[in-house]
């Protein structure tokens, strides 16, 4: 099947970083399977990742909506930041490399597809620095270089998020209000608000706007 609408396609793994036992490190792909089950339930039906987990802590996903993507790229890894801590007692993370383009040849399973947006994102991934947490690729050279300055910045930010900075941050992100997010915690609404100031949670939706803005203004995109 030949496909030359464009889409996203997410290549990720476990972050290089910390070391974890092997009956830990078993666990990791039920916690990547959970973490995209939890933005799955919550995310419209256009932000949905299909995804499938090809290695022990390896996986692809495919948004069919790029301009909505991101956000639950951003879920995601919020979700697995705040899981692991809860199932592990483990700070971990995921990195991600999302590729925009068109899927030349879709088949039933990502892991036997192939075309441009898959060739950017395996290719992206594999030249990840340790540090690095996310970026993005996409047909646009002008807009791949803002997104090398934007992601830059957001792998400090997703770094440095704690465990509770990050759960805050995932339930703000499906459009809970903090009194919401405070109900769900058990905790005040002030608590949360610290959680996501000290998280940056402007910053984060800046980043998504601008993703999205970019999208929906670009020509090749």
């Amino acid at each position: 099947m030949t496909n030359k609408a464009h889409y996203a396609v997410i290549a990720g793994e476990l972050a290089p970083g910390t070391r974890v036992s092997d009956e830990k490190f078993s666990k990791i792909p039920d916690l990547i399977r959970a973490s995209f089950q939890a933005v799955n339930r919550l995310v419209p039906e256009e932000g949905k990742l299909n995804y499938e987990i090809i290695r022990m802590d390896e996986f692809l996903a495919l948004s069919e909506s790029p301009v909505n993507s991101l956000r639950s790229v951003i879920m995601l890894l919020s979700a697995f930041r705040f899981l692991s801590y809860k199932e592990l007692s483990e700070r971990l993370d995921l990195r991600v490399c999302e590729g925009i383009g068109p899927v030349e040849f879709a088949q039933e399973h990502l892991r036997e597809s192939d075309g441009t947006a898959f060739r950017k994102a395996s290719s992206c991934i594999g030249k990840m620095k340790r540090n690095q947490r996310i970026s993005i690729t996409s047909p646009d050279k002008a807009v791949n270089e803002e997104f090398l300055l934007t992601c830059s910045f957001m792998d400090i930010l997703i770094r440095g998020w704690s465990d509770d900075q990050a759960e805050a941050l995932f339930l703000n992100l499906t459009g809970k209000n903090q009194v919401e997010i405070s109900q769900m915690l058990g905790i005040s609404q002030p608590a949360v608000n610290r959680r996501l100031k000290s998280g940056n949670f402007d910053t984060v939706h800046k980043f998504i706007m601008r993703f999205e803005h970019l999208l929906n203004s670009g020509d090749q995109l």
